[in-house]
């Protein structure tokens, strides 16, 4: 169970870390739509999104 939350601080972490536009926007938007729950929610979506793109290349 702690590998889990590890690996969600270090998705937020790299979230937080990159300058573009594009993830500031997604930031914005899970905010907006999510209130307080917006972190676990756009893990979910990252998490979702990169099973998605991992799936296509298997």
């Amino acid at each position: 169970m702690l590998n889990v939350f590890g690996f969600f601080n270090k998705m937020y972490d790299e979230l937080n870390s990159n300058d573009s536009s594009t993830d500031k926007e997604l930031i914005k938007y899970f905010k907006s739509e999510y209130g307080n729950e917006w972190k676990i929610e756009l893990d979910k979506y990252l998490l979702k999104s990169d099973y998605e793109t991992n799936s296509k290349a298997a």
